[in-house]
């Protein structure tokens, strides 16, 4: 694998237009069940089972949808923050990191042991479980053997350095570990929001589907969305 100056975080973004898409419906329900019981509509259709009953239902699922929509893109804006969190944090570190592993490979040039020890000989991960692993062990390994310390301290690599990158990738595991639960979250509420949908969609497109039969033509159909040709 070859260096990088910052690992992949592993976050993929979910694609803007799902959401897009599912706001466009969601809008496009909204403005029928909404206009469903202006008398126009609301009489013929009542004829084809669409009472008064069946559209506080249609409705009511509406409302819990929309919630749950909601719900999703909080969830999203929540991870994309942990997300942000995480990669400054990490672009703080791994900068740090690397200037310590370049200081590191001259001054220890031809100490097989040490370069072992450090993995300077070894390239810097890409993915970041592997990354954060590598950078754990340089500083673990400088901070338990006196004799490497001694020997960084010369070229910058002091001990308050090292023990502040070990604190500094500590807080950096925390930040994944919550950037994973908002990631977790996130999925929950879309998975929420994409079942409610499912279930509704179908019954906003008989719906639709009934009208156009009880009403072909009429102009009365604009209101429920549907595109009516002129006369």
């Amino acid at each position: 694998m070859g260096t990088t100056e910052n690992p992949s975080t592993e976050v993929p973004k979910p694609q803007t237009t799902t959401h897009v898409s599912i706001d466009e419906q969601i809008g496009k329900m909204k403005l029928a069940f909404g206009n469903a019981r202006l008398p126009e509509i609301f009489e013929p259709m009542k004829t084809v089972g669409y009472t008064e009953e069946k559209i506080g239902g249609l409705q009511t699922e509406l409302t819990g949808l929309e919630v749950k929509h909601q719900a999703c893109t909080k969830e999203y804006a929540d991870q994309y923050a942990e997300t942000d969190k995480f990669n400054a944090k990490q672009t703080e570190v791994d900068a740090a990191y690397t200037k310590h592993r370049k200081l590191a490979k001259i001054n220890f040039k031809g100490n097989v042991q040490a370069r072992a020890a450090l993995k300077l000989d070894e390239t810097k991960p890409r993915l970041y479980a592997s990354w954060v692993q590598q950078a754990a062990n340089f500083y673990a390994q400088l901070a338990s053997t006196p004799d490497l310390q001694t020997k960084a301290a010369t070229v910058g690599i002091t001990a308050e350095s090292v023990a502040t990158q070990k604190l500094a990738l500590a807080d950096l595991q925390a930040l994944k570990e919550s950037q994973r639960k908002e990631t977790a979250e996130a999925q929950a509420a879309t998975d929420a929001r994409d079942h409610a949908f499912d279930a509704l969609y179908p019954k906003y497109s008989e719906y639709i589907q009934y009208a156009k039969i009880v009403l072909p033509n009429n102009q009365a159909l604009e209101a429920i969305g549907v595109k009516v040709k002129a006369k």
